[in-house]
C-alpha cells in the first residue's frame, strides 16, 4: 500500500516509479519537449466553474489509458507555477517591504513560498490526502487490476489546488491590500473572506481530483475541511461583531513583512 512518505515513495519507485521520475527529472532541462500550450489550457481551466476544473482530471485519466500513470510526465506545469511564485515573491517583497527589500530578503521570501508552501505544504497535505485514499477508500474489483493512488498523482493534485488559491491569496489579496489592511469591520470581513475562499477552493480542487479515481469511493471526505473553514469564519465574523477583529490578511502582514 503506497503512502506519500519515505516508505510510500520507496514503494513507487521500487515498483518503477523510478524510471519514471528519472525521466519526468530530466525533461526539466529539455524545455523543447515541454507542452506549454497544454499547461496554460489546464490553468485557465483551473480557473473556470467545475465543469471546466473536472477537465483537467480527464486529462489523467486519458494519461493512465495511454501512458499507465496518473500523474503528469510533463514539468511545465510544475516550471509555471514556480514562475507565478517567483514573480509574487519580488511584487510582495516590493509592496510591504519597500526600500529595505535586499537580495538576501527576496530570497528568504521566494525560498519560504517555494520550499515551505509549495514543495513542503504538498508533500505533507498531498501525502496526508494519498495515504487516507490508499488505507480507506480503495474499492476494490475482482473484474479488475488492483491499484493505489500515485504519490506524484497527489502532488499534481496539490499543485492543481494550489494554483487556484494562489489567485486569491497571492493576486487577488496583492490587488486589494490597501483595503484588506485597513482596521475596520468591513476589511476584516473581506480579508477573512478571501482566505476562507481560498482554503475551500483549495480542498475542493483537491476532490475533483481522487472523485477523478474510478477505484475510489467516498471520496467527498475531502470535502470536510470546507465545512471546518466556514465554521472559522462564521466564528470570526461574530467575534468582530462584538469587536474583536483578528484580520487574517493583518496576521499575515505582521507576520512576514512586521506590518
Amino acid at each position: 500500500m503506497s503512502g506519500f512518505g519515505p516508505m510510500g515513495v520507496a514503494s513507487s519507485l521500487d515498483d518503477g516509479g523510478g524510471q519514471w521520475l528519472t525521466n519526468y527529472l530530466r525533461r526539466l532541462w529539455a524545455w523543447e519537449q515541454m507542452d506549454f500550450e497544454s499547461c496554460f489550457d489546464q490553468i485557465v481551466s483551473l480557473i473556470g466553474p467545475p465543469q471546466s476544473m473536472a477537465k483537467v482530471y480527464k486529462l489523467a485519466n486519458y494519461r493512465k489509458k495511454t501512458k499507465n500513470q496518473w500523474a503528469r510526465d510533463d514539468p511545465a506545469f510544475a516550471l509555471v507555477e514556480i514562475s507565478f511564485l517567483l514573480v509574487s515573491a519580488l511584487a510582495w517583497g516590493i509592496a510591504c517591504v519597500h526600500s529595505k527589500l535586499t537580495v538576501a530578503r527576496f530570497i528568504l521570501l521566494f525560498a519560504n513560498e517555494l520550499i515551505g508552501y509549495w514543495f513542503l505544504g504538498g508533500l505533507v497535505i498531498g501525502g496526508t490526502c494519498a495515504t487516507i485514499a490508499n488505507r480507506f477508500l480503495l474499492e476494490h474489483s475482482v473484474h479488475s487490476v488492483a491499484q493505489t493512488v500515485e504519490w506524484l498523482y497527489a502532488f499534481d493534485i496539490h499543485c492543481n489546488g494550489f494554483l487556484v488559491s494562489f489567485l486569491f491569496t497571492h493576486v487577488l489579496q496583492f490587488l486589494l491590500l490597501p483595503v484588506l489592511l485597513g482596521n475596520g469591520f468591513v476589511p476584516t470581513i473581506l480579508a477573512n473572506l478571501l482566505w476562507a475562499a481560498a482554503i475551500s477552493s483549495y480542498f475542493f480542487v483537491t476532490h475533483l481530483g481522487y472523485r477523478a479515481l474510478p477505484f475510489l469511493r467516498h471520496t467527498e471526505y475531502y470535502l470536510y475541511p470546507v465545512a471546518g473553514v466556514w465554521l472559522l469564519f462564521v466564528v470570526l465574523l461574530l467575534l468582530a461583531i462584538m469587536g474583536y477583529r483578528i484580520n487574517v490578511t493583518r496576521v499575515m502582514a505582521a507576520f512576514y513583512f512586521g506590518h
